[in-house]
C-alpha cells in the first residue's frame, strides 16, 4: 500500500478475490482492433495486457457477445465464448492480465434478439424501436447470460460486468421511462428490477463463488419519467443481495445525456462522483460502490475514497491518454501525467478513421506494433523545431527524450499555438488543460526555447533535422465585402468589440463552438452554413453532445443550406433553395476553415538532410493528427 494514497491504493477483498488496489480499468469495446475475429486479436491483447501494466487492481475486458448465434457483422467486435478453440485466446489474455498482478473481468452487454425490448416502442439501444420482449424469450436470454458467464469462469476470468445501465436491454427493464410492461416485470420499483435479479441469482447458481459479478446502474438517468437518484439508491438497495459489486453511473445512451455518460467539457470535471457519493452515504449498502466518469488521476481517486464518496474507482479514457498515469500519481509525479481532453476519439474509433485512436496519446491502438520504437537514439542529433503548437511542443518533448540537442522556435511570445484560442471557451477546458501541459512539460525539458523568433530556411543553419510545425491560417471566403467581417480567432479575447448581434459565417465544428461561446456570453447569434447540417466535420459523439448544447442554447439560431454571397460589415446576403435573402446584425464573424501554411512550410524542404513536416500545416486538422504526426517526425529522427 502506498503511504501517499493509503486508500486508493489498498488492497480490498471481495468475496473470493483480492484486488491490490481500488482503480479498476473501465471496459473499452475493440471494434477497431477487430478484423472479424471471435476472439479477441494480438492487437486487442495488447492494449488490455498495457491496462494491466498500467497497476490497476482489475481490467475489465470487453467484447463477448451473450448469446449463441455470434457472427462476424463486418463492424463490430464479437468474441464468441461458445467455441472451445476461440476461447484458447481468452484464456492467454487472462493470463497475460494476470501476470501483472491484475484480476481480470469481461463487461457483457447483452442486446435483445429479434428487436425485442422490454416495452412495445422503446428504442434499442438509441436506434430503430422494437417491441415488448416475450417470456419465452426472457427465459432464453437469461440462458445465454449464464451459458457466457460459466464460459468466462473456465477461461479463469475472476469477475464479470454486467451492463444494466445508459440505456442497455437490462437497464430498460430497471427505468420506469421505458419499462411499460403490465405483468409482474413492470410497474413497481420490485417488479422492474425481477428480470436483473432472475439472471444474477441463474449465474450464481452455475458458478457460484468461481466469478465475482458486478453490475452497472445508472444512479440517475436525468431524463423526467426516468430513474432519479432516490429511484436509483431503491434499485440498488434491491438487487444489492444477488451481486457483489456495484457501479453507479449516470445518463442515458442517447445524445442527450451522452455528456454524462461519457463526460466531456461541457460537464464539470468527474461530474458523477456525486451520484455514487449519494449511494454511498444512505447508509443503505453493503456490497462496494464504485464510481466512474471521467476520473483523472489516483490524487482524485484518493479524496474520493477518503471523503466516503465511493469504495472504488474505474478509469477509461484516463488510461488510455497516459498508461503510465498511476506510476507517475505513485512517484509523487501528478503534474507529468497526461490530461485526457475528453474529445471521444477513442470512443468514436469505431466510425472515424475505423482505427483505434487517442488526440494525446500517439501510441494508442499500436501498442503491439510501435513499443519496441521508443528507445534512446545511438547518436544524437541537433533538431529544429518550427512553430510551439501542440504539433510543435509533442516533436520537441518526444526528440528531446530519446536524447536529441532540440531547439524549439516560436515566432509569439509564447507557446501553445491556437490551443488558446480553444482556450476561451469555457467548454474547452480539458484542451486548455492539456495545451498548459505541454508548455509545463517542454519547460522541464532541456529544449532551447526562443521564443519571438520567426524562424526562415535563411536563418536556420547547422541543424541535422528540421521538424515543421508552423500550422494554419484562416481561409477567407472569396465573396464581395468578405474583408469588412471579423476574423473568428482575431475575436477571442476581445469578445466586447461585437454588438448584441452576431452572424458566425461557416457551421462546422469550430464555428458552432465559436457560436455557442458567443451565444453563451449573451449574444444573438445566427450561423450560415452552406451544407445541410451543422458540424459535419466533428466525431460522432462530439458532435452529438455539441448539438445537444447548441439546442438548448436560446440565443444560437442557424441557416443551413445558405451559401454566402456577399458580406458587410454589419450583414450577410445568401442563397438558400434558390431565393436570396439578407441577414443583418451589430457584427459579422467569419469562420469558414483553416487552410494550410503549405507553401511557407515547404521554404524549409531543403533546410537540412532530415525534414519533415507536421500537424496543421500540412492539412489543417485536430490535435489527434498534431500530436500523432509528432510523435511518428520525432520518434523516427
Amino acid at each position: 500500500m502506498s503511504k501517499k494514497f493509503p486508500h486508493a491504493m489498498s488492497p480490498i477483498r471481495i468475496g473470493n478475490v483480492v484486488l491490490k488496489n481500488r482503480i479498476v480499468s473501465a471496459p473499452s469495446t475493440m471494434h477497431s482492433m477487430s478484423n472479424g475475429e471471435l476472439y479477441p486479436s494480438e492487437d486487442a491483447m495488447a492494449f488490455f495486457e498495457e491496462r494491466a501494466r498500467a497497476g490497476v487492481g482489475m481490467v475489465t475486458v470487453a467484447g463477448v457477445k451473450v448469446g449463441k448465434d455470434v457472427k462476424d457483422d463486418g463492424a463490430m467486435t464479437a468474441w464468441d465464448v461458445n467455441v472451445p478453440n476461440h476461447r484458447n485466446k481468452m484464456m492467454e489474455l487472462v493470463e497475460r492480465i494476470h501476470f501483472y498482478g491484475a484480476k481480470a473481468s469481461m463487461e457483457l452487454i447483452g442486446i435483445f434478439p429479434e428487436g425485442y425490448t422490454v416495452s412495445d416502442g422503446c428504442s434499442i439501444m438509441g436506434w430503430g424501436e422494437g417491441h415488448e420482449i416475450t417470456r419465452e424469450a426472457m427465459e432464453e436470454f437469461k440462458n445465454d447470460w449464464v451459458d457466457a458467464a460459466e464460459k468466462l469462469a473456465e477461461c479463469g476470468f475472476d469477475a464479470i460486468l454486467i451492463h444494466s445501465g445508459h440505456s442497455c436491454p437490462l437497464a430498460q427493464f430497471l427505468s420506469p421511462l421505458t419499462n411499460k410492461r403490465t405483468d409482474e416485470y413492470g410497474g413497481s420499483t420490485e417488479n422492474r428490477c425481477r428480470y436483473l435479479i432472475e439472471i444474477l441469482d441463474a449465474i450464481r447458481a452455475r458458478v457460484g463463488k468461481k466469478l465475482l459479478i458486478e453490475v452497472r446502474i445508472s444512479g440517475t438517468e436525468f431524463e423526467e419519467g426516468g430513474i432519479d437518484i432516490e429511484e436509483g439508491i431503491r434499485i440498488g438497495e434491491r438487487i444489492q443481495d444477488h451481486l457483489d459489486i456495484l457501479q453507479v453511473s449516470a445518463g442515458m445512451h442517447n445524445p442527450k445525456w451522452m455528456t454524462w455518460v461519457h463526460p466531456c467539457g461541457f460537464r464539470p470535471k468527474m461530474p458523477n462522483v456525486y451520484v455514487a457519493e449519494a449511494f454511498k452515504k444512505s447508509g443503505k449498502f453493503h456490497v462496494p460502490i464504485v464510481t466512474l466518469g471521467a476520473i483523472d488521476s489516483v490524487d482524485s481517486t484518493e479524496a474520493i475514497l477518503a471523503d466516503g464518496k465511493a469504495d472504488m474507482v474505474t478509469m477509461a479514457r484516463s488510461l488510455i491518454a497516459d498508461p503510465e498515469l498511476i506510476k507517475k500519481c505513485v512517484a509523487g509525479h501528478r503534474d507529468d501525467v497526461t490530461p485526457c481532453i475528453k474529445c471521444m476519439r477513442c470512443h468514436d474509433s469505431t466510425v472515424y478513421g475505423h482505427h483505434f485512436q487517442c488526440s494525446v496519446n500517439p501510441t494508442a491502438g499500436l501498442e503491439n506494433s510501435i513499443s519496441h520504437l521508443v528507445q534512446p537514439v545511438a547518436q544524437a542529433k541537433k533538431v529544429a523545431v518550427i512553430g510551439g503548437g501542440p504539433a510543435g511542443m509533442k516533436a520537441a518533448m518526444v526528440a528531446c527524450d530519446r536524447g536529441h540537442q532540440v531547439t524549439l522556435f516560436e515566432k509569439n511570445s509564447e507557446l501553445g499555438g491556437m490551443l488558446h484560442k480553444a482556450g476561451y471557451f469555457s467548454f474547452k477546458y480539458p484542451v486548455k488543460d492539456y495545451m498548459n501541459w505541454l508548455i509545463a512539460q517542454v519547460g522541464k525539458r532541456s529544449i532551447d526555447v526562443r521564443l519571438n523568433t520567426a524562424a526562415t530556411a535563411d536563418t536556420i543553419s547547422g541543424f541535422d533535422a528540421v521538424i515543421v510545425a508552423i500550422g494554419a491560417e484562416p481561409f477567407i471566403l472569396p465573396v464581395p465585402g468578405v474583408e469588412q467581417a471579423k476574423i473568428a480567432i482575431d475575436v477571442l479575447g476581445h469578445e466586447e468589440t461585437l454588438g448584441n448581434s452576431v452572424i458566425v459565417i461557416g457551421g462546422g465544428q469550430v464555428g458552432c463552438e465559436t457560436a455557442l461561446h458567443l451565444a453563451k456570453l449573451g449574444k444573438q447569434v445566427t450561423v450560415v452554413e452552406m451544407q445541410s447540417d451543422l458540424a459535419p466535420d466533428a466525431s460522432t459523439t462530439g458532435r452529438n453532445e455539441l448539438m445537444v448544447e447548441i439546442g438548448r442554447e436560446a440565443n444560437f439560431t442557424s441557416l443551413t443550406g445558405a451559401r454566402c454571397q456577399s458580406v458587410t460589415a454589419n450583414s450577410v446576403t445568401y442563397v438558400k433553395d434558390g431565393k436570396e435573402e439578407t441577414i443583418s446584425a451589430d457584427s459579422v464573424i467569419l469562420c469558414a476553415g483553416m487552410k494550410p501554411k503549405a507553401q511557407e512550410a515547404d521554404a524549409f524542404l531543403n533546410s537540412a538532410d532530415e525534414v519533415s513536416e507536421i500537424g496543421d500545416c500540412v492539412r489543417a486538422r485536430t490535435v489527434e493528427w498534431a500530436t500523432k504526426e509528432a510523435y511518428y517526425a520525432a520518434i523516427n529522427l
